[in-house]
């Protein structure tokens, strides 16, 4: 078995998988279990499967937080699990639906992995549109609505243990990739700041108990965000251009700058469309890179 599990909470067990720093969680009570993004590879996977049953633990439900490619591979594994996302999933996944399959391609030949066939996209059994609460076993969280990195995207909260699993927000190795949209993002981050949390998982990068680098996370990207939209909004006013866009932010300090140097171009492309600039004709700007 290549996952290493770790009770984290007396109902939360997780496990970092070998690519991208990624974390797959089970919600379990009393026999009963809820995957979280089960991922990556195939062997990942499998392992997952042979965790649950070691434990004694059906799998009932998975909970895919949003669309991309990462954390909606492993769903599939598990045929009889109630499938939830969000209401937006099944259209951003119709959207953006050979975009995922060249990344699987991507990655799984990267990896020396073979593919039967073209990748399909769970469909889900129930969609969330801002809240609902998730019953596993006796045990009840909350799935909720947390747009800006995706339109879809999903974050988990168990109020008995302050235990939020963020998804691909508030990462310690990622600035927000805000491959949706600004002012979404800001406001899901305003959300966090007024919520009770003693432990923090993040989709990819280190969980954290440390109240004080919980904070200083949120702090850290709403302070990354706002500077992006300030200075943005400077080169709007005065009718400049992407790259002027590009070029009045290439001094921003932020977190693991030479990892996420690209993407924080394709950030600033996307602010500069999103607050009013122009397209140049035909370019593919922001996260439309990718």
């Amino acid at each position: 078995m290549s996952l290493h599990f770790e009770a984290l909470t007396p109902h939360l067990w997780t496990a970092k998988c070998r690519g991208y720093a990624m974390n797959t969680g089970i919600l379990h009570d009393a026999g009963h279990a809820a995957l979280i993004d089960p991922a990556l590879l195939p062997d990942e996977v499998e392992d997952i499967a042979a965790f649950c049953d070691g434990q004694q633990l059906k799998v009932e439900t998975v909970v895919i937080t949003h669309h991309h490619w990462d954390h909606c591979l492993g769903a599939a594994r598990f045929p009889g699990a109630h499938v939830v996302t969000h209401q937006a999933y099944i259209a951003q996944t119709a959207l953006d639906l050979e975009q995922t399959r060249r990344w699987i391609g991507r990655y799984y030949e990267a990896e020396g992995v073979a593919r039967a066939g073209p990748f399909d996209p769970p469909m889900p059994d129930q969609t969330v549109d801002h809240i609902i609460g998730l019953m596993v076993g006796g045990v009840r969280v909350q799935l909720f609505h947390t747009p800006g990195h995706a339109r879809d995207h999903l974050s988990v909260y168990d109020p008995d243990a302050a235990c939020l699993w963020a998804g691909d927000l508030l990462s310690d190795l990622e600035i927000p990739f805000v491959s949706d949209r600004l002012d979404a993002f800001e406001r899901t981050l305003g959300m966090f700041a007024a919520m009770e949390v003693h432990l923090l998982v993040p989709g990819h990068g280190s969980l954290t108990r440390d109240r004080t680098e919980i904070r200083r996370r949120i702090d850290a990207d709403h302070s990354y965000l706002s500077e992006v939209r300030t200075r943005i909004e400077a080169v709007v006013l005065a009718g400049g251009t992407a790259q002027a866009a590009v070029e009045a932010c290439v001094d921003m300090v932020f977190r693991n700058q030479g990892a996420n140097a690209q993407s924080h171009v394709m950030n600033v492309e996307q602010a500069f469309l999103e607050l009013g600039g122009l397209r140049p004709s035909g370019a593919r700007l922001g996260w439309e890179r990718e």
